[in-house]
């Protein structure tokens, strides 16, 4: 995950902590000299919405949230030599795990040392070119989010939808090779479905450049392309889930499932093994 999007997925947490945990870090991280020293940003954080200057405007997300009462954004000036300190800060302040790191494929340098690391089933957790449990939990979400619900569809159906965004890519408009994007990302944080009204199509290009991004975050001010889109979702009856705390919570059970069965079942094999190496 490109670092933008990293910080844009736990901005909410941050948003959390500060409303809940900590008062004093939102005027920690409105000051410049704390995001330098702790995130190694020439920015701060947050700014307050109304204090933004026209000529910092593309310095900060347009999108912003109420911490505290106020509306404040965050920066957008973000590089690939934050990635240590944002992950470092999410884990100081409890915002994140390792494992939610992991997960989100936002392993650091911090974790790659020769040494192994034990989980408390007494089995490495990290080892090079390894299978990560992470990428097992992320398929079931997945899984368990295409498969909601009683729709059915076929191809012909795909291709109607294309041809009613005139075989063009929704978000660019290229003409180019089109693959299939959901249009609210299949993930336990955005919480989109394999529904034919989620599905769009969209150039290689595009569809690489939105990774993880929902549509009106990936086109941002392009009310013509979004309304487009809703106006798709309207036609095949799709409402997305949305912040649905119900789904979150049961799809975070399922994922933390996923780790239990695979340690489960490397005690189990382990167990077995050694039993079989002693009998030799």
């Amino acid at each position: 995950m490109k670092i933008g999007a990293l910080v844009k997925r736990f901005i909410p947490g941050i948003v959390h902590h500060c409303e809940t945990g900590d008062h004093a870090e939102l005027d920690r991280l409105f000051d410049p000299r704390y995001a330098k020293r702790v995130l190694g940003i020439n920015y701060p954080f947050f700014r307050e919405a109304e204090m933004v200057p026209a000529s910092e405007n593309r310095r900060y997300w347009k999108d912003s949230y109420v911490v505290c009462g106020l509306a404040v954004r965050t920066t957008s000036q973000w590089f690939e030599s934050n990635r240590d300190p944002f992950e470092q800060y999410l884990l100081d302040k409890g915002i994140a795990t390792e494992a939610d790191l992991a997960d989100l494929g936002n392993v650091s340098s911090r974790q790659g040392s020769d040494d192994a690391k034990r989980s408390p089933a007494g089995r490495a957790n990290t080892r090079y070119k390894g299978n990560a449990i992470g990428n097992a939990q992320n398929y079931l979400v997945r899984n368990i989010l295409s498969n909601l619900g009683e729709e059915s569809f076929g191809e012909s159906a795909w291709e109607k939808t294309k041809e009613r965004f005139g075989q063009r890519c929704v978000y660019c408009g290229t003409g180019e090779e089109l693959v299939m994007d959901h249009a609210v990302p299949i993930n336990r944080t955005s919480l989109g479905e394999h529904r034919l009204g989620n599905l769009v199509p969209s150039c290689r290009k595009c569809n690489s450049r939105k990774s993880d991004d929902g549509y009106r975050e990936f086109l941002g001010d392009d009310s013509d392309r979004i309304e487009a889109i809703e106006r798709h979702m309207e036609e095949e009856e799709y409402v997305p889930l949305g912040d649905n705390c119900v789904v979150r919570m049961i799809l975070d059970l399922a994922h933390e499932e996923v780790a239990k069965v695979a340690d489960r079942y490397v005690v189990v094999l382990n167990s077995v093994l050694e039993g079989r190496s002693g009998s030799t």
